[in-house]
């Protein structure tokens, strides 16, 4: 591609970029009017079925995806020989540029960036779809504050495992996980993993990792020594180490196992941020180790085990939303209605009517077959949250078991949340890079 060749509805203004597979240019779209960034395959793959496939793949992968803090899909296709793929342009600047310019991001602002990406992350992740490439470079934060992923050109559906073709190691192993560099089978939370990385240096401006091979950072992986944030950068409060250093797990069954339970805890920092982020809150050494073996037996369905376990934390903390919301879901397991309700309602108490514990209650009550109380727990989150997948998903389940019409469809939303930023030719955004390269406690 050339400046000012047209491809389609669009014409070609400026390159950004090129790597292995293909070129990044600004476009302007004459149909909306606005620009976008084109990504184009190297003619010299245009026949190789290995290249096209892939890069379809990633048209798909963004086609499916529909979330604020993503770069949102425009069009995609081949014209003559040239196989494209258009996205939202956002004008701005890439966060590795802006940690390298001015450092470590304040605490507050630090816990909003990284907050945006959890919740970017859990959507891929619901769709199905594994980053794979999580890394600063990856992510835009655009001249008017909004947080853009970008760059699903590795991603993959964990139904369909996707190799390169030439059967190097995708992503970047900086900020890999140990299983991705190490080329096992990986699932959703080798990108939590990333997202640890990126999360520490967001909040130090230094790599967790040091190394200059990827024998050297797996190495440096599995020690899994890391210095905490807070030893780094002593405005970093100490809640915020054990959140990413429980990230960093080498163990993947040790991390956060989902981006929603990630999310929930972000929300507890948001609140107060000398509390959450699991076991350091707990007055003692000796409670937390009670509260894992609770949340270990529980997990193993030992209920007996894990009630006797959770009762005796709830004697020492019981002020703990997560305390009384496990316990809510043991009475449940064991069909003692009343304590169950009791322990819900509790939890949403102490945790001033956060949506996660309405949640639980609300599944709950559902599984008991309470379905109209169900319903209007479901409603409360959708009321503040009205594209909440999973209270969208029960109130669904409700109206199928009490035989009820689906309610008619809702006129869809523009892709991807709000309109892009406004960008100027010439000034050069933050795209990323070119194409390459239900737990509650």
């Amino acid at each position: 591609m050339k400046v000012h060749d047209r491809l389609r509805s669009f014409l070609i203004l400026e390159e950004l970029g090129h790597g292995g597979m293909g070129g990044v240019y600004i476009g302007y779209d004459f149909n909306t009017h606005q620009l976008v960034a084109v990504k184009t395959l190297f003619q010299e793959f245009s026949n190789d079925e290995a290249y096209i496939k892939r890069f379809q793949r990633e048209a798909s992968v963004y086609r499916g995806l529909n979330h604020p803090n993503i770069v949102h899909y425009v069009d995609s296709g081949i014209e003559s020989t040239t196989h494209y793929i258009a996205l939202e342009f956002v004008a701005g600047k890439p966060l590795d540029a802006i940690l390298k310019d001015a450092g470590p991001l304040p605490h507050k602002k630090a816990l909003e960036v990284f907050e945006c990406l959890v919740s970017a992350i859990q959507h891929a992740h619901e769709k199905s779809v594994i980053h794979r490439d999580l890394k600063p470079q990856n992510v835009v934060i655009s001249h008017d504050g909004i947080v853009k992923l970008l760059d699903f050109g590795v991603a993959q559906a964990d139904d369909d495992i996707l190799k390169t073709v030439t059967g190097s190691i995708l992503g970047t192993f900086f900020y890999s996980s140990p299983e991705q560099n190490q080329g096992k089978k990986i699932d959703a939370r080798s990108d939590l993993y990333s997202l640890g990385l990126v999360f520490y240096e967001i909040l130090t401006g230094k790599r967790a990792l040091v190394g200059n091979d990827l024998l050297q950072v797996t190495m440096a992986q599995m020690k899994s020594n890391f210095t905490p944030p807070s030893a780094v950068n002593p405005a970093v409060p100490k809640a915020y180490d054990v959140l990413c250093l429980k990230l960093m797990e080498k163990n993947p069954d040790k991390r956060f196992q989902s981006a929603a339970e990630l999310l929930a805890e972000i929300r507890k920092l948001k609140v107060n941020p000398s509390e959450g982020a699991g076991d350091e809150a707990f007055d003692s050494e000796e409670t937390a180790k009670l509260w894992t073996q609770a949340k270990e037996a529980f997990k193993a369905k030992d209920f007996d085990a894990s009630l006797k376990l959770a009762e005796e934390v709830a004697r020492k903390m019981g002020s703990s939303p997560d305390v009384h919301c496990l316990l809510g879901k043991l009475y449940a397991a064991k069909e003692v209605t009343q304590k169950a309700l009791e322990h819900f309602k509790k939890s949403i108490s102490l945790s001033t009517g956060d949506s996660q514990y309405v949640l639980y209650y609300g599944i709950s009550l559902f599984e008991m077959k309470m379905f109209d109380a169900a319903r209007l727990e479901f409603k409360k989150i959708l009321d503040k949250d009205p594209m909440n997948p999973y209270a969208s998903r029960y109130m669904h389940l409700i109206r199928q078991a009490l035989g009820e019409p689906a309610p008619p469809p809702r006129k869809p939303a523009a892709p991807g949340g709000a309109a892009p930023a406004a960008a100027t030719p010439g000034r050069r955004p933050g795209l990323g890079g070119p194409p390459g390269g239900r737990k509650a406690n």
